[in-house]
């Protein structure tokens, strides 16, 4: 149900896809934000863009890049938060911010139309000290610590669901099971999942983030 109501509100949403100077539009996703943060702009030293809420459960709406290389920066603090710089060639986005160690955020750019990471894909991402591993359907994946990888999910059951497990190397502990589940197949969307260290737990944990491909998006 709520994969099918934020499918609705991308419908029904208008968003503003108004290019830049930098000739590209982003979407942005960051893995976690500050309960302080307040709103953000794109900015460079010449220009700033309107203000917006930095979302953590989905993809903002396109935003017009000020230039091929940018800052995101707190309207508050007015302060610099993270550096993107896109890719020469392409005109669509994505772009995660993963918390970094020394405040602010380290930015993943993908081209939103990557034929690499279709709709139905995972792009999985190791913000934890520890490996991580695991598998959608009979797709495996294992990742190293600040890695980040597509997987394309195989093996549904019935054609209508993946068995998910996840874990991570405890060490000489060995592998330690973080999760099993069950994901439903969907045709409408691609996920992206982040692994980090709860600050509430001090343990590893995961989330997962769902995107809408509208078709059309999908054979272009």
């Amino acid at each position: 149900m709520t994969r099918l109501l934020f499918a609705l509100l991308l419908v029904l949403v208008p968003h503003s896809t108004a290019r830049g100077a930098g000739g590209a539009t982003v979407r942005l996703l960051a893995e976690r934000v500050p309960a302080d943060l307040g709103q953000v702009v794109l900015a460079t030293e010449e220009t700033k863009g309107e203000a917006f809420d930095l979302p953590v459960n989905h993809l903002s709406a396109p935003l017009a890049a000020p230039d091929r290389a940018f800052k995101v920066q707190s309207v508050a603090k007015n302060v610099p938060l993270a550096s993107v710089t896109l890719p020469e060639k392409g005109d669509d986005f994505i772009v995660l911010l993963i918390p970094s160690a020394s405040g602010g955020y380290q930015s993943v750019v993908m081209a939103a139309k990557d034929p690499k990471f279709k709709v139905g894909d995972v792009y999985f991402h190791n913000h934890s000290a520890q490996q991580v591993l695991g598998y959608v359907g009979t797709a495996k994946f294992t990742l190293e610590p600040g890695k980040g990888t597509v997987l394309r999910p195989a093996g549904a059951k019935e054609n209508t669901y993946y068995d998910v497990g996840f874990g991570f190397h405890d060490g000489e502990k060995g592998n330690r099971v973080l999760s099993k589940t069950r994901w439903p197949v969907d045709k409408n969307i691609r996920s992206y999942v982040f692994f980090f260290v709860n600050p509430s737990t001090g343990k590893i944990d995961f989330r997962a983030v769902d995107e809408f491909v509208a078709p059309e998006a999908e054979k272009s």
